[in-house]
């Protein structure tokens, strides 16, 4: 009986240490299968990572080809509305813009300005040698004095204003609608005034650009010097000083005022009126100044009597003269853009010289 006993006892034991044995067994196995599981997961995510760097990687490139595509498009479009090539644009600061923009009609109003000397020389050509220095002092007068009745009295007049009415604002009220008020001239800023006013710190803010003054001033200018060679040895010194302060500081002014100061012909019709670089408000303001003046004066003493007495006296003198103008005229049109900034308006500027 107690053998009995311990034999099944024994197999009991035995048993309970085969089921251990078994049970540690299915953990190993149940912990490699869940290991190769892992590794595969992370080789499954892998490839998965690889496969949507790629893509990326695609779309990237696909990015880039539309907007080359959209930029090349751009670039035709404006070709074929312009007729003109233009790079891509670039964008640039408004003090940036400013600066290229205050350089570019300093330098043109400059090159403006320096036609008075090819007037000059034109002129003292195409006179009798006794009457040079009158030439040649008569257009220093049209600068000096020009200048005095643009700042006195033509800036105010051709571009001084007001524009105050014409327009309602959204709560009512009267605003301007960017047309001269009149119509006829402007009646502000005379003297320069209110070109730009300081606060109690004696910070200055400028409401008048100086360079638009300084550009239209030689435009100014030119058209006075334009009838000193149509009275060329006919009028008196001081006859001419009058007659030069009043083109600048009323005639010109107000011919202005009626066109680019958005006067009345401004208004006329629905486009307004177009004048680009002054053909008719500057040269034939100038011209038909000349016109008068030579009908008035009449013909020299002597002109059909003995015509060979009136011939030039200077031929390299008239041609020095006609090759500064034609160098001056691609600061009048090229500057009449009035800009620099804009990348199209530059590449436009070689057809409109």
């Amino acid at each position: 009986m107690v053998l009995a006993g311990r034999s099944k006892s024994l197999i009991f034991v035995g048993g309970v240490a085969i089921c251990a044995a078994q049970e540690q067994t299915g953990k190993d196995v149940s912990e490699a299968m869940m290991l190769d599981r892992l590794k595969q997961l992370e080789q499954l995510i892998g490839s998965q990572q690889r496969e949507l760097q790629q893509h990326q990687k695609e779309i990237d490139v696909q990015a880039n080809e539309l907007r080359l595509a959209s930029t090349q498009f751009a670039a035709n479009m404006h070709r074929e509305l312009h007729g003109v090539a233009t790079a891509p644009p670039r964008r640039l600061n408004e003090d940036t813009n400013a600066a290229l923009d205050h350089i570019w009609l300093l330098l043109c109003g400059a090159l403006v300005m320096f036609m008075q000397s090819g007037f000059a020389m034109l002129e003292a050509g195409c006179c009798r040698a006794k009457n040079v220095q009158n030439i040649l002092l008569k257009n220093l007068i049209d600068v000096c004095v020009g200048t005095l009745g643009w700042w006195a009295f033509g800036w105010a007049f051709a571009y001084g204003g007001p524009d105050d009415t014409g327009a309602k604002g959204v709560n009512g009220t009267e605003i301007g609608d960017g047309y001269l008020d009149g119509g006829f001239i402007g009646h502000a800023q005379f003297f320069s005034m209110g070109f730009a006013e300081a606060n109690a710190d004696g910070v200055q803010t400028v409401k008048v650009s100086a360079v638009s003054w300084f550009f239209q001033w030689a435009f100014c200018s030119a058209a006075s010097t334009i009838v000193s060679g149509g009275v060329a040895e006919r009028v008196k010194l001081p006859g001419y000083i009058c007659y030069s302060f009043f083109m600048t500081a009323f005639i010109y002014p107000v011919v202005v005022a009626w066109t680019w100061g958005y006067g009345w012909l401004a208004d006329v019709t629905k486009a307004g009126y177009m004048d680009f670089a002054g053909s008719g408000i500057v040269h034939m303001t100038g011209g038909v100044g000349a016109l008068v003046g030579a009908a008035t004066a009449g013909p020299r003493d002597g002109r059909w009597e003995d015509p060979e007495e009136f011939m030039p006296h200077s031929l390299p003198l008239i041609v020095l003269g006609t090759f500064i103008l034609w160098f001056g005229w691609y600061g009048f049109n090229c500057g009449s853009t009035l800009g620099l900034a804009d990348a199209s308006t530059g590449a436009l500027r070689l057809k409109w010289q």
